[in-house]
């Protein structure tokens, strides 16, 4: 039978009150449950939603008359009343970043203490009173009062220590946090002040009625603050928050925003570069600061070779500026922008947004291309300024040569002279240009292009033994390859025998000849600018064999040559076997 009683105006507000509790703990569910999939959202919304149905259930025990139905609803109450706690606290390990907590143990004693209650709950409403009793009141309308027992007693302290324990997480998270995630916890902390104050004040005259549930209707302004704090800060949208002892480490600034791009979190240092952020928590990052967001490409981010942002999930846009410039303490400098995506249950929910100073980086590269173009410049110099007038002058010599047979000895050396300077021409041009960083390697055949060099270089009576598969293919730009080992060559048959050898070493290949080798003292010198051991020399050969394998990210090496003449490297080293010069750090295909 329906109990209404229209004359008393204390039952009516009770029930209005557990009406707008339901209805606001209910849509605060659905508000959550729309802005997050992850599992601190997801307990959220069992929280809130376990709020309307035990505000329903009173609702219920209210309006019925007879005690067996208001024992049945109230035991409804009772049930969530002793398993929430186990969720309170689960959402709170979560939201604070502590799910190392939750071991095998750890999920156990959760279950057991969800389960035993639970089974008490259905015993006592059975008919075993192990739990409570229920006793039925008419003062000041009727309702149920639950008379505990000690068992009981025991359930509501189970409870109390785990509410106590999330409670404590979101203290220490609001205490020791510096960022908005403070405000997030602080909201929580109220809300959950919210049912324990009234739940308290129950059992004390101050109540209207003595032992009523009155928590329940704490449970609707937790329900409001959650819902206010929710759309100020987007406290659910990335969950749970980023560490703060991650925050404190980074030097860098760091701004969390959500799937929608709205700042959910940021670091101190995000919050000295920009001063705005701290207060526009929630707030669309691209209202706040539109330039982190990409305005197309920057010359900055050629120069920094960085990505300008990573893509949007929806659309496939880059959303973020790869490269910005703020002024600090009245000095421009220059940042990089770095994205990276937070995701949970596989989909995407927000971004982290790492923003690094990078100006001494960036006016060291604006230094190192304007040396490159200075070393360009020079390098046009020699082959127009120089190379002209040298052709001429070896032009004019030949023809004196030609026609003054009695100084053929004066004009053959100068001849020489000259033609020594425009091969000197030519080592600096491949210098100048066979440096630069190789970025697009080609996968070519190490026995071909050793075998063209061959062809192509002067080397006289000597010959070449190939000790290489043809099948071997390695990354490289086969041009710069092929002058490596045309000067390779050179080198080993200027200095060396009558026999080069060309095979494969440890991660890589070498070049050895049957010459007398290289002093120990000279191996690291043998590869600076100038350097050789020939009066007609121009030095610049093994210099720029260095500078290719540097361009490549190799490493080049010189040390004797086995007794065999190169080989495979299994026999005994010998002084007069020749030079050994190694290339490692090659990637094979």
């Amino acid at each position: 039978m329906l109990y209404f009683p229209l004359d008393s105006p204390l039952f009516l507000l009770h029930v209005l009150g557990l009406v707008v509790t339901a209805g606001v703990s209910l849509a605060a569910a659905r508000w959550v449950r729309g802005q997050t999939r992850d599992r601190a959202g997801d307990l959220m919304t069992y929280l809130l939603a376990t709020h309307a149905i035990m505000a329903v259930a009173l609702i219920a025990q209210l309006l019925t008359s007879g005690l067996g139905l208001k024992a049945v609803f109230r035991a409804v109450w009772a049930l969530l009343l002793f398993t929430n706690p186990v969720a309170w606290f689960l959402f709170a390990v979560y939201y604070t970043g502590r799910n190392n907590w939750l071991t095998a143990p750890t999920w156990a004693i959760l279950g057991l203490s969800a389960l035993v209650p639970a089974a008490l709950v259905v015993a006592n409403l059975l008919g075993d009173p192990i739990l409570v009793e229920y006793e039925l009141r008419t003062d000041p309308f009727r309702h149920v009062v639950a008379t505990n027992g000690g068992v009981a007693s025991l359930l509501f302290l189970g409870g109390f220590v785990y509410n106590v324990i999330g409670f404590g997480l979101l203290l220490k998270q609001f205490l020791f946090s510096r960022r908005a995630s403070r405000w997030q916890s602080l909201a929580l902390l109220a809300g959950i002040a919210a049912i324990f104050v009234p739940a308290f004040l129950s059992g004390t005259s101050l109540a209207p009625v003595y032992l009523f549930p009155y928590g329940v209707y704490g449970a609707g302004v937790f329900g409001v603050i959650v819902a206010v704090a929710l759309f100020r800060t987007r406290m659910f949208a990335v969950a749970p928050l980023a560490r703060d002892t991650l925050f404190d480490s980074l030097s860098d600034a760091v701004v969390v925003v959500d799937a929608r791009h709205r700042i959910v979190d940021f670091n101190d240092r995000a919050a000295a570069l920009f001063p705005d952020v701290e207060s526009r928590a929630g707030d669309d990052l691209g209202t706040v600061y539109p330039h982190l967001l990409d305005e197309g490409s920057s010359p900055l981010s050629d120069i920094l070779d960085a990505p300008d942002a990573l893509s949007a999930a929806d659309d496939g846009e880059t959303p973020f500026a790869g490269v910005i410039q703020r002024t600090v303490d009245g000095e421009t400098r220059t940042f990089r922008v770095s994205t990276s995506t937070i995701t949970s249950g596989g989909e995407p929910r927000g971004y982290g947004i790492v923003v690094r100073d990078v100006t001494d980086l960036v006016e060291y590269a604006t230094e190192l291309e304007r040396e490159t173009e200075r070393l360009q410049q020079f390098a046009s110099v020699l082959s127009h300024d120089l190379r002209n007038p040298v052709t001429i002058a070896m032009g004019r010599l030949e023809h004196e040569l030609a026609g003054r047979e009695d100084e053929a000895e004066n004009v053959e050396i100068a001849l020489s002279a000259v033609d020594r300077i425009n091969d000197t021409i030519d080592d600096l041009l491949t210098l100048a240009r066979e440096g630069e960083r190789v970025v697009d390697p080609d996968a070519v055949s190490l026995r071909a292009v050793a075998e063209d060099a061959w062809e192509t270089s002067d080397t006289g009576d000597a010959t070449l033994a190939v000790e290489l598969d043809r099948d071997v293919r390695i990354r490289a730009d086969r041009s710069r390859l092929r002058t490596m080992l045309e000067n390779l060559f050179r080198n080993a048959v200027d200095h060396g025998g009558e026999s080069v050898t060309v095979g494969s070493a440890d991660a890589g290949f070498y070049v050895a000849d049957d010459g007398p080798g290289i002093p120990e003292d000279d191996r690291e010198t043998v590869f600076e600018y100038g350097y050789s051991t020939r009066e007609d020399g121009t030095g610049f050969g093994l210099a720029i064999v260095a500078s290719i394998a540097e361009a490549h990210d190799w490493s080049v090496s010189v040390r004797d040559a086995v007794a065999d003449g190169g080989g495979d490297g299994a026999t005994t080293p010998a002084r007069d076997a020749g030079a050994r010069f190694e290339i490692s750090g090659v990637t094979t295909v």
